[in-house]
């Protein structure tokens, strides 16, 4: 089907309490597998992509590959714009054919942030795609951007109201609630309370940041209280090396690369599911 749009996909899930995976995707291999592994389980799915990954490959050739792939299948599809401060890339990716876009102002001032994601709401909403907004600091790495654990913001339930007012109709709205970007070098502390107050307050789908590495009733209580998307960047991109590394330890002379490629696949297409299956989606298409 043709590629769909993130703000109704999530609205469903925020009303029925289930999570949407947003996986990052690396190359078409990855974006592959979380377009098989949702057919195959009958759940939407989201890819999206860093700016770094968007400057390697260029704003037309992975729009055409996840177009495609979304063609292929009978699941939504949304292609999104991850953690991006630029409006031209936004510009372009909307030109391209992403059906949504994230301006992430959170390392500005409060006000600051309002007035750069107004512009960014402007473009997006006049050319009908879906904007996700953040506010607080989410630490860890994510992109090139770096923010230590001791520095990170949970964000002020007030100034998230305040915050939404200005953009009723964002897709998406990503609040600092404890989790971390990459791989937790402790115990992940989600402020639970904080959460249930924003989603009592505010009446967009809450995306939850730093979904890798959560255990399963962590998620689970996230999505219930109302965390509509769920981002999986680090561990996609861990398996995609995985992928190659493992077929090579088990097979050292093998030369072929196909099988590395497929052996790559399988292993995404697997946390793919797994992860559809722990969100509550599977079966949501």
């Amino acid at each position: 089907m043709p590629l769909a749009h993130m703000k109704p996909m999530l609205k469903k899930a925020q009303l029925e309490k289930f999570g949407v995976a947003a996986f990052n995707m690396i190359d078409y291999n990855s974006a592959r597998a979380v377009v098989d592994g949702a057919q195959e389980l009958n759940a939407p799915v989201i890819i999206q992509l860093s700016v770094k990954t968007i400057n390697l490959w260029g704003f037309q050739p992975i729009a055409e590959w996840v177009r495609m792939l979304s063609d292929s299948v009978d699941v939504p599809v949304a292609l999104h714009l991850d953690h991006c401060k630029d409006l031209n890339v936004i510009k372009n990716c909307i030109d391209a054919g992403w059906t949504s876009v994230m301006f992430d102002g959170s390392s500005l001032s409060f006000k600051e942030n309002i007035r750069q994601t107004k512009l960014a709401y402007e473009i997006a909403t006049s050319a009908g795609v879906g904007l996700e907004a953040e506010i607080g600091a989410i630490g860890g790495t994510e992109d090139d951007k770096f923010v230590a654990e001791d520095d990170a913001i949970l964000a002020n339930v007030d100034e998230c109201v305040e915050f939404c007012q200005h953009f009723p109709d964002l897709a998406v709205f990503a609040p600092a609630i404890g989790t971390a970007h990459g791989v937790y070098k402790g115990e992940p502390n989600i402020a639970y309370d904080r959460l249930t107050e924003i989603t009592s307050s505010v009446d967009i789908p809450i995306a939850l940041h730093g979904g890798t590495g959560l255990e399963a009733e962590q998620f689970s209580r996230c999505i219930s209280s109302g965390c509509a998307k769920v981002n999986i960047s680090t561990m996609h991109k861990l398996q995609f090396i995985q992928g190659f590394t493992g077929l090579k330890e088990t097979q050292p002379n093998l030369g072929e690369p196909i099988p590395f490629i497929d052996a790559q696949y399988e292993l995404m297409k697997k946390g793919v599911k797994d992860m559809i299956a722990l969100f509550g989606s599977q079966g949501k298409a």
